[in-house]
């Protein structure tokens, strides 16, 4: 298994062995107290969190050995609960604020503010040191949502690190600089470790990958408790939290004093609950691992996040917060944490277990038409063909010509011999009469996902459906379940993977795609290397063969690109970001002359981080940029205009969406420019499409159909032959719906009006 971002430096600086511990554990005792004993007073507590996994689900799992001998061996919870059943980030909330403070949502911090102390500021308050060490955080102080900050959107992409599996930035009592700078990456464990400059209180949270939850792309997602797709990321997940422990142990500190290791789920799989909290979100597992604590006890005493807050905050004598002032309902759990005189146990790691996932086969699906042909302000809802009855989602969409359009994405099977829980690549095509699914194949054990195309006429003259050409871009996860970059090709009869370079260690992901003719086309991306950080990735293909060019990285932590256009075989944009290690981070634009890639410069915007995920340009040198722009104040949508030599922020009207808005598309049509994206509703929670339209620097908000009674989210748009296409997704309430919307141009609604 890979341990993500410098997390295998904090494996290899503990010395630990892969090795099963030696001996039985010892046989269990079993507590269950009237009341809870004294709080013991503890030198150091760490607290790791896991996702999304029962009670059930673990303990006696054989896909989780480490996390069962940890329980066996040491202090086991048998009755614990989470406190919220709506969601991580309100259990996460719970569990540092002793309340869910109306948290009903995993959306941004800056949408779910909690003006309340936390433990955070209670730490703050006493002068007790903390840390959280969170997985695949960029650098300290990190202030955005998500990391890769692509997320979200359509299709869905989760992120590696969110912050509403931290949610320390959901209180507005640590919008400070003190607070930020101690929300460190997990790599600074393995120093700390090292040198025993650990703080008394440790937040240890693993990213999206390894805490159990699923993160398409980066890894699989989460299936049924105990299918292959769960159980292999329990077992991930598990070894992870086995070298987690084992280092934590084995440092020198650990014999040295009395510490505490609390390794607890934020949900489990239904809403049973406790003390304070019920509904609450399930059972999970709650472990106690201590150094020289109780071994082999389990306490049956009911508990809730709520009473792992009260057990730190008895521990370190601070006073209680919200529910924790219940003492008559919200127990703490001291007897776990008692200090008993046990010699100090340097844990072992027990090997991570193989769990293949059933390779995706495509068997014949259930074709069906979306519903909606709903018209609002020009635009037009198609009826695009879906397969299946589970999500088709749309994120990309370009065409040749008014007969030749492609619009791509992913689906999640339903035929009785698929697995379920793949989720495979999808693409349709419309021939000027009828949009039609024509599968592509896929090269990925588990997932495959198309974010990007581009289509081109098959040659001189040739502007038909049969000779188009078109190239369809996204990543897979190969038989070791790593990222590798998709690339799929038609050749005007059929879809096939084409053969490219590789160059990332770790990964490699396309999201943009560019074609000139047949024999120039360029796709962009990202790759991850060895050292964790990100940097572009750009290909291209001369008629020929597939090779990388250099593009360049300046960003000192990170670069993507996430949005490609081309205007001539000298004219090539590509967008994304750019991370330099301390906030706000800038968007990045780079141009191809025909010779080389730049980096090309763009205004800052005070006191927010630039994400630029669509570009589109014309022969005239104008080139629009779009976005979102975040910070504290929330998640703004963002058009940068690009025009004699220089970049410019376009003011959009202040009613354009809400607190979390993104722009994903772009495109020039009939004299006219245009964006796409979605907006978070804050009555209803629900995505709202959204489309803006103007030229230069004045914009304005365009009305656009909404089918969906529950989200409906734009993310491609693209002109062709006068025509405009947006693709996306919209839900009534079930599973998602292929969504793709059009526009006649002005020039060609008149002269349609007029014909008729």
């Amino acid at each position: 298994m890979r341990f993500g971002r410098v997390a295998s430096g904090l494996v290899l600086a503990a010395g630990v062995l892969l090795a099963p511990a030696v001996g039985s554990a010892p046989a269990q005792a079993a507590l269950n107290s009237p009341g809870p004993a004294a709080a013991p007073k503890l030198d150091h507590v760490f607290l790791v969190m896991m996702e999304n996994n029962g009670y059930g689900d673990i303990i006696g799992n054989p896909a989780a050995p480490n996390i069962n001998y940890l329980a066996r061996t040491f202090g086991l919870e048998t009755d614990y609960f989470g406190v919220s059943p709506c969601c991580s980030e309100a259990n996460y909330v719970g569990l540092l604020g002793g309340s869910t403070h109306g948290v009903n949502s995993d959306d941004a911090y800056w949408k779910n503010t909690v003006n309340a102390p936390s433990l955070i500021s209670q730490l703050d308050k006493a002068g007790i040191s903390w840390k959280a060490y969170l997985q695949s955080l960029p650098y300290a102080g990190y202030e955005g949502i998500c990391y890769p900050a692509k997320c979200n959107g359509t299709p869905d992409s989760d992120p590696l690190y969110v912050a509403k599996h931290d949610t320390i930035q959901n209180f507005t009592t640590s919008w400070n600089s003190h607070d930020w700078s101690r929300q460190v990456p997990i790599g600074d464990l393995s120093s700390d470790l090292r040198t025993g400059d650990v703080p008394r209180f440790s937040y240890v949270v693993p990213d999206e990958c390894h805490d159990m939850h699923g993160d398409p792309p980066y890894c699989l997602d989460s299936g049924n408790a105990k299918d292959p797709q769960n159980q292999h990321l329990v077992s991930v997940g598990d070894a992870y939290l086995g070298h987690l422990v084992s280092a934590i142990t084995s440092a020198s500190f650990w014999a040295k004093g009395n510490n505490a290791i609390i390794v607890t789920f934020d949900e489990g799989s239904d809403n049973a609950g406790c003390c304070d909290a019920n509904p609450g979100a399930g059972q999970v597992v709650t472990v106690v691992i201590g150094s020289h604590g109780v071994r082999g006890v389990t306490d049956s005493t009911p508990a809730n996040h709520y009473s792992t807050l009260s057990t730190i905050q008895h521990i370190f004598g601070l006073g209680c917060l919200a529910f924790t002032c219940d003492t008559a309902h919200v127990k703490p759990y001291t007897s776990l944490f008692a200090v008993t005189g046990s010699e100090a146990v340097a844990t072992r790691v027990r090997p991570e277990l193989g769990w293949p996932t059933p390779t995706p086969s495509m068997p014949p699906e259930p074709v069906s038409l979306s519903p909606s042909t709903a018209t609002a302000g020009g635009w037009t809802v198609q009826r695009a063909q879906l397969l299946g009855q589970s999500d088709n989602s749309l994120g990309a969409i370009a065409g040749s010509s008014a007969s030749d359009v492609w619009a791509v994405g992913n689906y999640l099977p339903d035929a009785a011999s698929s697995n379920t829980d793949a989720t495979l690549a999808f693409a349709e095509h419309y021939d000027g009469h009828a949009w039609t699914v024509v599968r592509p194949p896929n090269a990925g054990v588990n997932f495959n996902s198309l974010y990007g195309v581009a289509a081109v006429a098959g040659g001189p003259g040739k502007s038909d459906a049969v000779a188009g050409k078109a190239w369809a871009v996204g990543e897979y996860l190969d038989s070791a379940y790593r990222d590798r970059a998709l690339l799929e090709v038609w050749d005007g009869a059929k879809w096939s993977i084409a053969d490219i370079p590789q160059p990332g260690s770790v990964r490699d992901m396309l999201f943009g795609a560019a074609a000139v003719s047949p024999s120039d086309v360029w796709v962009a991306g990202d790759q991850e290397g060895a050292d964790g950080r990100f940097q572009t990735l750009a290909e291209h293909w001369n008629g020929h063969s597939w090779s990388v060019v250099p593009t360049p990285d300046p960003g000192s932590i990170g670069n993507h690109l996430y949005g490609m256009y081309a205007v001539s075989s000298s004219d090539i944009w590509a967008v994304g970001q750019q991370l330099g290690g301390s906030f706000p981070d800038n968007g990045l634009v780079e141009h191809w002359d025909g010779h080389s890639w730049s980096v090309v410069s763009l205004p800052r915007i005070p006191g927010a981080s630039v994400l630029l995920q669509g570009v589109t340009a014309n022969a005239d040198g104008q080139v629009y940029a779009v976005g979102e722009a975040d910070s504290t104040a929330g998640g703004r949508p963002l058009i940068e205009y690009y025009a004699h030599g220089s970049w410019s922020v376009v003011p959009l009207p202040a009613s354009v969406g809400s607190v979390w808005t993104q722009l994903f598309g772009v495109a020039i049509s009939g004299g006219a420019s245009w964006a796409d994206g979605t907006y978070v509703d804050p009555a209803t929670d629900n995505n709202v499409a959204l489309v803006l339209t103007g030229t230069g620097t004045s914009w304005t908000v365009a009305t656009s159909p909404q089918p969906g009674s529950g989200s409906n989210i734009l993310g491609g748009l693209a002109a062709a032959g006068g025509h405009l296409w947006a693709a996306g997704l919209y839900d009534d309430g079930g599973s998602r719906l292929p969504l793709v919307e059009h526009r006649l141009s002005p020039a060609r609604m008149r002269a349609w009006h007029q014909s008729s």
